[in-house]
């Protein structure tokens, strides 16, 4: 990561976790996020769907819980390297596939929905979020950031191979959505794999001081 994204990434959470009316309007927007997108878009599928199957169904929805979690954790000063390493590549993959979505839904059907232009600027925050996380994540083992990697490839088997992706319209085909899922995890894996532990030298340091760095 570039010296100086990494630095206002870092600028740019230390004034969240530094100003309190951001940080719970971050808080409380990731946990609506999480709960009206599980009942709006994914209650009736997780109604129909097999327990095992529940942690692969709500994408975003728990991707945001995840964000709340971390952010809450951060504010805390806590160091949870896998956590926080797996909720940004949740955050990153399925703001990426959301996006990829709507994008794809209007380009078939040349209309703009209110949910869809709602849903496509609150994902483009999510994925910002996520990489908001990155300069935090703190060392990681290789084997620890292989497992990150294998759940959310795990996943797209689960969402793909077995059936249980999300809701689609019919300008949205599943090898489309297939194709955004399965290029977002190679991509976001790979950058896990290189991601330095130089990165992380400055995440002993509360957030609120690395604001001056």
């Amino acid at each position: 990561m570039p010296y100086q994204l990494e630095r206002l990434l870092r600028w740019t959470l230390g004034h969240i976790i530094r100003w309190p009316f951001i940080f719970w309007v971050c808080f409380t927007t990731n946990l609506l996020g999480a709960l009206l997108g599980g009942l709006y878009w994914y209650s009736d599928q997780l109604a129909t769907s097999p327990l095992w199957a529940w942690p692969f169904i709500p994408d975003c929805p728990l991707a945001a819980l995840l964000g709340s979690l971390t952010l809450l954790a951060l504010w805390a000063r806590q160091r949870w390297p896998f956590f926080f390493a797996f909720t940004a590549f949740a955050c990153m993959k399925y703001g990426i596939w959301t996006m990829a979505f709507w994008l794809k839904e209007w380009s078939g059907s040349m209309l703009l929905y209110d949910i869809g232009v709602i849903l496509f600027v609150t994902h483009i925050g999510l994925f910002i979020e996520g990489l908001l996380f990155v300069p935090h994540i703190g060392p990681l083992s290789l084997p620890k950031r292989l497992v990150i990697i294998a759940w959310f490839a795990l996943s797209v088997f689960v969402d793909y191979g077995l059936g249980y992706h999300p809701q689609l319209t019919g300008y949205v085909p599943v090898q489309f959505v297939f194709q955004v899922a399965t290029g977002a995890t190679a991509l976001l894996g790979s950058g896990l794999l290189l991601l330095p532990y130089s990165l992380s030298e400055k995440v002993t340091a509360p957030i609120s001081a690395q604001i001056t760095e």
